[in-house]
């Protein structure tokens, strides 16, 4: 992979260019360095010796002493290096100014602070001459050379020889590489590096602010949580290159001593934590979830520790834990490409690289591993710039195939809504078609009951007319009774059959183009529905009367004769005693039809009421069987026809009600007006 390739190759790089700068630049002579111009740290260790001070009460005078000096061995590592100790290390240093034109010359330590550090010149009356002495309360301004890490120099003439003490105690690690460099060397070294460094923290510093605006505009934590990563990351090597001492607290010495706590805590909760919100872990991987929950919760207690647990031991172990978090974000990033790659592809990448990193550091202070300082931060510095860049492209690429699945989950929508929306028209149309069919059922259901009303009386007074003609004989008004009320019932019947056979739109047009041809005498109708509705009444002995009349009507001859035998019928029923009336009268240009009786009568609000159908009054309940359909037949078919049908307010006991119908001029009336 791409991080990969680029850290193998650093190494390589950082490898070969320190083996290519050893050749003719030292000469040992016996146990002493010749100096003849730079002299890196690894060719440097092979002329030191060290001794480790467990009392650390020893002086530089103490160790020039012969029972001492002969206790110091050689270093056999690559660098000084005794591992996380209490003790005082001495390393010892012989040198000769092998050049002709140097004099000034820096001792060049890879540590941007030490708890205790000290260096001297053996003098020859066998005392030693301090060239620097520092400790965890020497503010950065003490520093003879103001360079982020400990620089030391010191004066040799050409032909000149001499001892170096060096002494410190670390907080941390012991290990401590340096290199002897000339004026020169020094200035280039050094520039190279704090432009290397800086481009390095540029580049991270403008990602950080970048993800900073993308989180203003867009309001993604994803966002956030990466700057507060890249920032920690960002922040451990400012302050592992002792930038952080030199230019955010140079004089807070024990803070910095402390400072690498505090930040590689950081770096392990805000590498677990951006781990989280950008895989969603407590969405789709509870179990990563958890696991890196526990991540940050070690990270935090070990801060917590650091109160009361020797910072030394606290340090050795954030690594590990630091490490683990690192390794917990890299899993969880396998674990998501399983079923997501497209959204994880860069964040994989990137912290493989970063997984690398932090196993080159923590193989260095926990395996022992030989690799110099300048190959572990190189390493680091690297995987910042390439990291950062990564998990940038690893959010806009999550962000893209968010948006992606976020249209097609749209599209989808959009086409579940679509073929929602045709199967509620469908339905909607059903139910229309349902409900005109129920429409329709209903209609055909209160057709038929209306005929069976309207046959019912017809039927009754046939009947009583048969039983009469078989007491009275075969005489002539029986006979005309029985054939007005058979011509009645055949009417009826036939004109039901016609209506349940045709459209009631057709119907009803057919019957309005036609009326202008008819010409009803109600005179001929009305004493017919009187004849019909007479044995019913002499029946309940009611006076059953009726007045004739020379008027006319357009109106149907049949549903006059329905609108009026159910009147009569009704008035009949709800009659106990007394008598029923009808006639009609003219009403301006219109005539109306009126049945008037003598029975319980009702009010306009229960004459309302009854015009519904199957509404019965309570009072009338009692007083007839039937379904009480009468009111609501004529209220039907005057609603249908256009006809007006009333309650009439008598004034007095009993109930009277009209239906108006159109009036047409008798024939000898129009002949006088034509002459």
């Amino acid at each position: 992979m791409l991080v990969v390739s680029i850290i193998l190759l650093a190494l390589c790089t950082a490898s070969l260019a320190q083996i290519e700068t050893e050749p003719e630049i030292a000469e040992a002579t016996g146990e002493r360095l010749d100096l003849r111009g730079a002299v890196p740290s690894q060719t440097v260790s092979r002329f030191i010796t060290a001794y480790r001070d467990e009392t650390r009460n020893l002086t530089a005078e103490d160790v020039l002493q012969d029972d001492i000096a002969t206790m110091f061995q050689p270093v056999t590592t690559a660098t000084p290096d005794f591992g996380y100790t209490k003790d005082a290390i001495w390393l010892k240093l012989a040198v000769r100014n092998a050049t002709s034109g140097e004099r000034v010359w820096r001792l060049f330590f890879r540590e941007n602070f030490m708890q205790q550090f000290a260096v001297f010149t053996a003098q020859g009356d066998g005392a030693a001459k301090p060239l620097i002495l520092q400790n965890e309360l020497s503010p950065f301004s003490t520093r003879p050379i103001g360079y982020p890490e400990l620089v030391v120099p010191f004066d040799l003439e050409p032909g000149e020889e001499t001892l170096l003490l060096i002494r410190y105690e670390s907080g941390g690690s012991s290990e401590l590489s340096f290199s002897v460099e000339t004026v020169d060397s020094f200035e280039a070294m050094t520039s190279r590096r704090t432009a290397k460094n800086f481009i390095y923290y540029g580049m991270v510093v403008l990602l950080c602010v970048i993800a900073t605006l993308a989180f203003t505009v867009t309001r993604q934590w994803v966002f956030m949580a990466y700057t507060l990563y890249a920032a920690s990351v960002l922040l451990f090597i400012v302050h592992a290159d002792g930038n952080a001492f030199k230019y955010l607290w140079p004089n807070q010495p024990l803070f910095n001593a402390f400072a690498t706590i505090p930040i590689g805590t950081a770096l392990a909760v805000f590498c677990a934590n951006f781990a989280r919100v950008f895989l969603e872990t407590k969405r789709y991987h509870p179990l990563m979830e958890k696991l890196l929950l526990a991540a940050i919760a070690a990270a935090l207690l070990h801060l917590a520790a650091a109160l009361f647990v020797d910072h030394q031991i606290i340090k050795k172990t954030l690594i590990l834990v630091a490490l683990t978090a690192i390794l917990l974000a890299t899993l969880s990033g396998f674990v998501a490409a399983w079923s997501r790659f497209k959204q994880v592809r860069f964040y994989l990448i990137g912290w493989t690289g970063a997984l690398i990193s932090a196993s080159i550091l923590s193989s260095r202070h926990w395996l022992g591993v030989e690799i110099s300082e300048e190959v572990q931060f190189d390493s680091m510095r690297i995987v910042l710039v390439v990291d950062a860049t990564l998990m940038g492209l690893a959010i806009w690429d999550n962000l893209n195939q968010g948006r992606k699945a976020q249209h097609l989950a749209l599209k989808s929508s959009l086409l579940n809504a679509e073929r929602n929306l045709k199967l509620t028209t469908r339905l909607h149309e059903l139910e229309q078609q349902y409900e005109t069919v129920l429409k329709l059922a209903q209609q055909k259901e209160h057709q038929i009951a209306d005929t069976l009303h309207d046959l019912r009386q017809p039927l009754h007074a046939l009947r009583l007319n048969v039983n009469n003609l078989a007491l009275t004989g075969n005489s002539k008004a029986d006979r005309q009774q029985i054939e007005s009320t058979f011509g009645y019932l055949e009417k009826l019947v036939s004109g039901h059959l016609q209506e349940s056979v045709s459209q009631l739109e057709v119907k009803g047009e057919g019957t309005e183009e036609d009326a202008a041809e008819r010409d009803l005498k109600l005179s001929a109708v009305l004493s017919g529905i009187h004849e019909m509705f007479l044995p019913d009444a002499r029946e309940k002995e009611l006076d059953f009367r009726f007045v004739n009349s020379s008027l006319q009507t357009d109106a149907d001859p049949l549903e006059v004769m329905r609108i009026v035998s159910n009147l009569v019928a009704n008035a009949i029923k709800y009659t106990q005693e007394g008598k029923v009336l009808l006639g009609a009268r003219r009403r301006g240009g219109k005539v109306r039809i009126e049945v008037h009786d003598t029975g319980t009568g009702m009010s306009a609000e229960e004459f309302e009421q009854a015009r519904k159908r199957s509404k019965r009054l309570a009072k009338n309940s009692a007083n007839g069987s039937g379904e009480g359909y009468g009111l609501s037949i004529v209220s039907g078919i005057a609603a249908r026809r256009g006809y007006k049908f009333n309650r009439i307010s008598n004034g007095g006991t009993g109930f009277s009600v009209g239906v108006t119908f159109p009036a047409t001029a008798p024939a000898s009336a129009e002949a006088a007006s034509a002459k």
